[in-house]
């Protein structure tokens, strides 16, 4: 049989391969390109924040600002969504329980404050550790296969900007159900 003979693989066992296509030789990234992929937008940024190309390792730059303003749909964006869920749920539920153990505004305002400077400090390395699991858990299940790798994780990762839309609805959705009801009770 002829090279360009469909019934032959081009040598690794593989007849779904090309004609002429080298079966994922060289195709492998290293950790620090995956992350690439895997952050999308703003992968250079997050690269630096992170010091990825750095010979000497370095903990993640401290502050970031759109977790700073955004809390929640800085998260929704880059596709944490438990951590946003959790993150949600504090800044929320703190000045209610707050109100009712009778604090003062100053008060309220700090505790509203200060889960907002704590994701800021953090974010940076809450991301890291997001992108290193998403990356390990793909890397386990499709082993070996390079190519299947990096479709996924361009699939999973990278950010989504209509689940900011939805989240927007739906935070305005609880604020509305939550108003409700404590006006209804109150």
């Amino acid at each position: 049989m002829s090279t360009f003979d469909p019934q032959t693989s081009p040598g690794n066992g593989n007849p779904y391969l090309a004609p002429g296509a080298d079966a994922d030789v060289d195709t492998a990234l290293e950790d620090a390109d995956y992350l690439t992929l895997v952050v999308g937008p703003n992968a250079a940024a997050y690269r630096r924040f992170w010091h990825v190309d750095s010979a000497l390792p370095k903990p993640p730059r401290r502050w970031n600002w759109p977790a700073f303003l955004f809390g929640t749909l800085w998260m929704v964006h880059r596709r944490m969504y438990l951590a946003a869920i959790g993150f949600y749920l504090v800044t929320t539920l703190l000045p209610m329980l707050m109100l009712l153990a009778d604090a003062g505004v100053p008060q309220i305002a700090f505790g509203m404050l200060l889960p907002r400077i704590a994701l800021a400090i953090f974010a940076n390395s809450l991301y890291l550790r997001h992108c290193s699991r998403l990356l390990a858990r793909v890397q386990v299940i499709y082993a070996g296969q390079p190519n299947r790798i990096r479709a996924e994780l361009l699939r999973r990762g990278g950010t989504k900007a209509s689940a900011v839309v939805v989240c927007l609805g739906l935070i305005y959705a609880l604020r509305y159900i939550i108003q409700g009801l404590l006006q209804t009770y109150h």
